[in-house]
């Protein structure tokens, strides 16, 4: 009886997780309520300040696929540069891990270049189970060298 209880509750909170967000519209909502992001976005990500919105929405997807992943994951550079500037607005970046993933996700700098190569190329493979084909702009194919275009971080719950 107290497993009946429980299980609406436990899938009501699993479902909220794995609703189909829109990850371009939460960056824009983001983007409006803490405008210092596309300050900090454009220099560190050399981006035009009408690409920001697109950048914080390949941040947001890939906090997403961290939180259901099993294993770390790693982001591109230019995703990683763009996650970067996210976690600086500390406030903003807590709130929102706890609001849309249920959890914080660290931010893990290091790694081998094998162990992170490898870790991109899972980013990549659950990136297209997910979200479909992404931008290369922002995604580059994963390829046998990657130290330019993978970072040297990896997400950690």
């Amino acid at each position: 009886m107290e497993l009946l209880r429980l299980f609406p509750v436990q899938m009501a909170m699993q479902h909220s997780l794995d609703e189909k967000i829109n990850h371009l519209e939460k960056a824009e909502q983001l983007l409006r309520e803490h405008p210092v992001l596309i300050q900090k976005i454009v220099p560190a990500c050399s981006v035009l300040e009408s690409d920001v919105p697109e950048m914080l929405c390949e941040v947001l997807r890939f906090l997403h696929l961290c939180r259901h992943a099993q294993h770390p994951l790693t982001p591109s550079q230019i995703v990683d540069l763009a996650w970067h500037e996210f976690i600086l607005c500390t406030k903003a970046y807590a709130a929102y891990c706890q609001e849309e993933l249920g959890l914080f996700i660290h931010h893990t700098p290091g790694g081998t270049e094998e162990g992170n190569a490898a870790q991109y190329r899972a980013t990549h493979r659950a990136y297209l189970k997910k979200f479909g084909v992404p931008n290369t702009r922002f995604w580059p194919h994963p390829t046998l060298k990657m130290l330019t275009n993978c970072g040297a971080c990896e997400s950690d719950l």
